[in-house]
């Protein structure tokens, strides 16, 4: 009882009644939630930068991919139209795509279709396949394919399964391809012993949710991937607004609030590369 009282009681004073208020809710299995002051404002300013950009990325890698404004929810959405959302991902993406001479990337945990579309209109890719939990996501995702005018070589399935590999074994080249996994701790269970030898002539990226896992657990899970990769690691890095003359028009609290991707922690990625044979 202490410790949940503890637990509510840091959540009013770090976010304030509506918060606590949400905590509550969500307790009691009522799915309703409140808007804190900082959440309205991040909405306000995602509308704003969409609507100055006209839904388009303006910089980086995917520079000049569209897309659709789908929900006021999704507070990095400013982030992904600067171009710097997951930008060592971008980046790392681009890399083994050209090390490797890629053609196929599959996005495990698709969300809207960013890094599946980007990579495309950036030509790195031939084919992309998606899988993707959501419903909504999966729709958002063709219409963001065809508002780009890529109206083909793209697969789009619901939640990756420890039998994924079975839906796309015949419609890809694994040693032509990369994987990004962002599946919200399910890496762990999908990633087992066996599919990892079914890929290991792919490469990987994974974002690793370690929050929710045990250390050995975290430590198990690396031991796992090195029996069958060459594994690095890369991490958020900074940012500058300064480079953006668009965010001139804003303070700079609302610039740093703009490039925000809303993590729970800093966030790390595991990238795994073929082990020459």
């Amino acid at each position: 009882m202490k410790n949940y009282f503890n637990k509510y009681h840091e959540s009013y004073k770090r976010y304030g009644l509506i918060s606590f208020f949400n905590q509550i809710l969500s307790k009691i299995k009522l799915n309703i939630k409140f808007k804190d002051p900082i959440q309205k404002k991040r909405i306000y300013l995602s509308k704003k930068l969409n609507e100055f950009t006209n839904g388009k990325i303006i910089d980086g890698i995917y520079k000049d991919s569209k897309f659709i404004y789908a929900s006021e929810f999704f507070l990095a959405k400013p982030a992904q139209l600067l171009g710097c959302y997951e930008k060592e991902v971008q980046e790392k993406i681009f890399e083994l795509s050209k090390k490797y001479n890629l053609n196929y990337f599959m996005s495990i945990g698709a969300g809207e279709g960013y890094h599946a579309i980007g990579s495309r209109v950036a030509n790195l890719f031939e084919h992309s396949l998606c899988f993707e939990l959501e419903k909504k996501n999966r729709e958002i995702i063709k219409k963001n394919f065809n508002l780009n005018s890529i109206n083909k070589n793209f697969d789009i399935f619901g939640k990756a399964d420890l039998d994924f590999f079975e839906v796309i074994k015949n419609k890809v080249e694994l040693n032509k391809s990369l994987f990004l996994f962002d599946i919200e701790g399910d890496e762990f269970k999908i990633l087992n012993e066996e599919n990892l030898s079914l890929i290991k002539d792919s490469c990987l990226i994974i974002e690793l949710h370690h929050f929710y896992l045990t250390k050995s657990q975290n430590e198990e899970f690396l031991e796992r991937l090195k029996k069958h990769f060459k594994i690095t690691f890369i991490n958020t890095g900074n940012r500058q607004f300064s480079k953006f003359k668009i965010l001139d028009k804003f303070n700079d609290d609302e610039k740093w609030l703009l490039m925000s991707e809303s993590r729970p922690a800093t966030m790390n990625w595991i990238i795994c590369e073929p082990v020459e044979s």
